[in-house]
């Protein structure tokens, strides 16, 4: 299946930077993406009036010309089109006005390619992606299994730190959460511990994360956690 998604921006270096990582993303995750490029709202408008252009996503910047990108999402659901849209934006004032336009998501500038990831997951891939249930006092969260970075117990508390800086606190136990879990990018790298090793960019006393955050990898045993890390490195580098 072919994906077609519409960029449109105001301004130049940010269309690319986004291009990019759109075509990073499929060309790790397989698929195909036809990506057009549109610097005003009125001219995304024209290419779908005119049956040029269906989009199955659309990324709009919400400050643009005459037409900002809220305007635009609101006639581009006048004209019937139901694909996701996510706003590009430096700030999220428009959140309550983005529920009137059912919009996807929000990508704050400048984009960085482990949100954008995320969200192409979420959007494109939805049937494929695994998710747990956490309890958290009275009610339940279901994060995505690929959006947590770690995990880390202390005391009675275990904390989920996700791909988007956010954190999710339950008093469930790690080795539970393990369980449900149940994934082979997961290493329980020490007592305290789980971290998702696809988020890992070097290996030091500690393992780094791409947010930078450290996590400890448990004295006994360190062998068997490098060897595992290093495997499932080996494997991934084979496979990219």
């Amino acid at each position: 299946m072919v994906n077609k998604i519409a960029i449109c921006d105001d301004v130049e270096v940010e269309r690319f930077v986004l291009k990019r990582q759109l075509m990073v993303y499929f060309q790790k995750n397989g698929g195909e993406a036809q990506i057009q490029e549109y610097e005003s709202g009125e001219s995304l408008l024209a290419d779908i009036e005119d049956g040029y252009l269906w989009p199955d996503l659309i990324f709009l910047d919400i400050y643009m010309g005459a037409l900002n990108g809220m305007d635009t999402a609101r006639k581009l659901r006048e004209l019937g089109v139901k694909a996701p849209i996510v706003f590009l934006t430096a700030s999220p004032d428009f959140a309550l006005e983005s529920y009137e336009v059912e919009a996807s998501g929000y990508l704050l500038k400048p984009a960085e390619e482990e949100q954008t990831t995320a969200l192409l997951h979420r959007l494109l891939k939805p049937e494929l992606r695994k998710r747990i249930s956490v309890k958290c006092r009275r009610q339940y969260r279901y994060p995505f299994v690929d959006e947590i970075l770690y995990l880390e117990s202390d005391r009675h508390t275990v904390t989920l730190h996700m791909l988007d800086g956010s954190e999710i606190e339950t008093t469930e136990k790690l080795g539970d959460l393990e369980k449900q879990i149940d994934d082979p990018r997961f290493c329980r790298c020490h007592q305290s511990y789980l971290v998702n090793m696809e988020h890992i960019t070097d290996v030091q006393e500690d393992f780094i994360l791409r947010n930078g955050a450290q996590v400890p990898i448990r004295v006994r045993g360190r062998k068997d956690v490098l060897d595992s890390y290093n495997d499932y490195f080996k494997k991934q580098s084979a496979e990219g």
